[in-house]
């Protein structure tokens, strides 16, 4: 299983299930996956802060971490001066840049659109000077020198026309300019 579909079904079993083990993902899970993929899946989602962790006598307890459910009106700021606001799309949280991420892949695996139909739906100005989307080669050469795009191999985006990445370069404008799309183009609902 690819671990971008992994870790869609990992979310799926924790949100169904308050804590559960690496151990029950795998029951749960509906094909069968090596214990060491979900480990890394788990890993990269604690990394992503999407979820968190407690140990008790020897056993690792997963689960979602629970933030404010109610979309982000005001800007969250870390010490350092960052935007650290938080959204919710398919009952996953996201901070600006992997939300933005996650309604472009869910758009993709719905419509299954080409670069050219998917930039119509969202538009590569949006992110300037980078763009919004790029074809995975472009992305590449755009951050030779820092990573402007997600891409990652769990984070490219497969269409039928070759792969894509999107931008990780999101302010509080920009992304509400993606929500507004999402919402009011896709009726999609983000909190």
């Amino acid at each position: 299983m690819k671990m971008d579909k992994l870790i869609e079904e990992i979310l799926k079993v924790l949100d169904k299930k308050s804590k559960v083990t690496p151990a029950e993902i795998q029951y749960e899970l509906k094909e069968d996956v090596a214990m060491i993929q979900i480990h890394k899946a788990l890993k990269k989602l604690s990394t992503d802060k999407i979820i968190e962790v407690e140990e008790v006598e020897n056993n690792k307890f997963f689960f979602l971490k629970q933030k404010n459910k109610a979309k982000s009106t005001s800007v969250n700021v870390d010490k350092g001066g960052r935007d650290v606001s938080t959204y919710k799309f398919n009952g996953v949280e996201y901070n600006k840049g992997r939300l933005a991420l996650a309604i472009i892949s869910f758009y993709v695996k719905e419509h299954i659109p080409t670069y050219e139909e998917l930039c119509e739906i969202f538009p590569v100005n949006l992110i300037p000077p980078y763009g919004l989307i790029k074809p995975k080669k472009e992305a590449l050469e755009i951050s030779k020198n820092r990573a402007r795009f997600f891409i990652k191999d769990h984070e490219v985006i497969e269409l039928p026309d070759g792969p894509v990445c999107v931008s990780n370069q999101f302010t509080k404008d920009r992304v509400n300019k993606l929500i507004k799309i999402a919402e009011e183009t896709l009726g999609y609902k983000i909190e």
